[in-house]
C-alpha cells in the first residue's frame, strides 16, 4: 500500500512538472516581447472537445517506480529480476492511465472564417473568454501555434 502511495504522488508530480497550458491567456516565456501575426475572423462554430493528457510522462514514471517496487520483492536475484520486469511493465500502464487523467484538459474547437473567406479550426483549453457564433477575434500566431482571443 506504502509503496502504490509513493507511485501515486510521484506520477502526480512529474506530470505537473510536464504542464504546458493551451489556454489562450496563457503564453510562454520565450512568446513574451517577440512580434507575431494577427489575423482578423468571425466564429462561425463552436465545439467542447477535450485534450487528451500525456500518457508518456506517467507511462516512464510507472515504469521506473514499477521496477523499483518489484525488485523489492525476493532476495533471490533471478526473481528480483523477474519482479523488476513485471513491476515496470504494470507501473508502465497504470502510470500511462494516470497521466492521462491527470493531464486531460477540457478545450474548445473554434471554426473561424478569415476576412479572406477561408475557413479555418483552432482547438485552445476552456479560459474565461466566452465566444459565441458571429463574434469577431483576433488569431495571434507565433512559432506555428496560433490562439483565438475576443476583438475587443
Amino acid at each position: 500500500m506504502k509503496q502504490a502511495s509513493y507511485l501515486i504522488l510521484s506520477i502526480l508530480i512529474i506530470t505537473g512538472c510536464a504542464y504546458s497550458s493551451q489556454r489562450p491567456d496563457v503564453v510562454d516565456r520565450s512568446v513574451a516581447q517577440r512580434a507575431q501575426s494577427v489575423t482578423f475572423a468571425t466564429v462561425v462554430d463552436i465545439d467542447r472537445v477535450i485534450i487528451a493528457g500525456d500518457r508518456e510522462v506517467g507511462a516512464a514514471a510507472g515504469a521506473v517506480i514499477g521496477a523499483a517496487a518489484g525488485q523489492s520483492v525476493s532476495d533471490s536475484e533471478i526473481e528480483s529480476g523477474i519482479g523488476g520486469v513485471l513491476g515496470g511493465l504494470v507501473g508502465s500502464a497504470v502510470g500511462s492511465a494516470i497521466g492521462d487523467t491527470a493531464t486531460r484538459k477540457v478545450a474548445i474547437e473554434l471554426l473561424l472564417e478569415l476576412d479572406n473567406d477561408k475557413i479555418i479550426s483552432v482547438i485552445q483549453e476552456e479560459s474565461q473568454y466566452m465566444f459565441a457564433v458571429g463574434q469577431r477575434v483576433k488569431i495571434i500566431k507565433s512559432s506555428g501555434k496560433s490562439r483565438v482571443l475576443p476583438l475587443e
